[in-house]
């Protein structure tokens, strides 16, 4: 099913963000219990690069044993707010990333996207905790992602933190986000751990 993802960004590096993070959502919201989750995805193109060229990320996801993948639009961030077009296919019968690979190498097209000859371009791991946010009539998703990025055989990591919108009002969702960004003083993020990988792929594979 087509999906657009809308989503505030905040740099989780600075000392106790995720504390402040939910000290300012508790303040203007209702927040449900955090729940853990371990999450691995792996980012695909073919050897000329023409997903990155059409500006389309295709990813792998394994997520508590369970495998999809997923196409997205290039995210761009205006003022913290990320907007991209997405969509979702769940893998059955899949246990592991070769799997997944050779499901779409005989898939060969999926959704537009030639899939045949795709393979890992870099990985990030995340420890991820949610919660779900209810604001006025809307409910949005908070996650404070702690990860890895898996680029030219280095590991960096980072931090950062995600308000999703689930169900309401992209309006709801830029007040929300603006409150916690004055409560919490937290930055916005510029780039996504996407686009930040393709920056390290590029550096260092020259």
């Amino acid at each position: 099913m087509n999906n657009l993802e809308m989503e505030f960004k905040w740099d989780g590096n600075s000392p106790r963000a995720f504390y402040k993070m939910r000290r300012a959502l508790q303040s203007c919201a209702d927040v449900d219990s955090p729940e853990k989750v371990n999450i691995t995805d792996t980012y695909l193109d073919d050897e000329k690069n023409s997903l990155s060229a059409q500006k389309i990320a295709l990813r792998v996801r394994c997520e508590n044993k369970k495998w999809e993948v997923t196409f997205k639009t290039k995210t761009e961030i205006k003022n913290g707010l990320a907007v991209r077009k997405e969509e979702t296919l769940k893998l059955k019968n899949v246990n592991n990333l070769r799997e997944a690979l050779s499901f779409l190498h005989r898939k060969k097209i999926w959704e537009g996207i030639d899939t045949s000859s795709v393979f890992p371009r870099f990985t990030i791991k995340n420890k991820r905790t949610v919660f779900d946010v209810k604001f006025q009539k809307s409910i949005a998703q908070a996650a404070c992602d702690d990860f890895e990025i898996f680029v030219c055989g280095r590991v960096v990591k980072m931090k950062e933190i995600e308000l999703e919108l689930k169900k309401g009002t992209l309006n709801d969702l830029q007040i929300l986000a603006q409150l916690i960004t004055q409560k919490s003083d937290l930055k916005i993020v510029k780039n996504s751990k996407v686009k930040t990988a393709e920056t390290l792929l590029k550096l260092w594979k020259l």
